[in-house]
């Protein structure tokens, strides 16, 4: 099985943000040299993502992304024994919009947090942003599809 992304909006009101999270959530995975993983992806309103936030991490208010690694103890019956299911990514199109963020940048910041990545400490920080920039680079690259980089560094988790 190859690495695949979901797209689910419940509002089916983000075709175009749908479109682009699938195409490049596929691509994901191949980057940081990951085989055989699945991940969800929610686009959601300001109000759902606040709805998340003070649920999940006691924060009022809404965000861009929010990314909820899958528990290993919960079986999914569904996904094959040989592919790793990684979890949710929740996305607010409109609040990522009229902040001015880009949706690539925040669909790979909650992907890295997925696998493990954090931002809690300054090494980790550091860490996080580099791997970020690099994908972001691959991603804006004409050249990212048919050659990404062999670094070591891209599949450190």
């Amino acid at each position: 099985m190859k690495n695949a992304v979901s797209v689910f909006s419940p509002a089916k009101k983000y075709g175009r943000e749908s479109r682009q999270i699938k195409n490049l959530g596929g691509k994901l995975p191949g980057l940081v040299r990951k085989k055989r993983v699945i991940f969800d992806v929610c686009l959601v309103s300001n109000r759902e993502i606040r709805d998340l936030n003070r649920r999940f991490l006691g924060k009022n208010r809404a965000t861009n992304v929010l990314s909820f690694e899958a528990d290993p103890l919960l079986p999914r019956p569904d996904i094959k024994k040989n592919t790793r299911y990684l979890g949710e990514i929740f996305l607010a199109p409109e609040y990522i919009r009229a902040r001015g963020e880009s949706l690539p940048f925040l669909l790979i910041h909650g992907f890295l947090h997925l696998l493990g990545y954090t931002h809690k400490g300054k090494r980790d920080r550091i860490k996080m942003e580099k791997l970020e920039n690099k994908l972001l680079c691959l991603i804006s690259s004409p050249d990212w599809i048919l050659a990404p980089p062999k670094s070591k560094e891209l599949s450190r988790k």
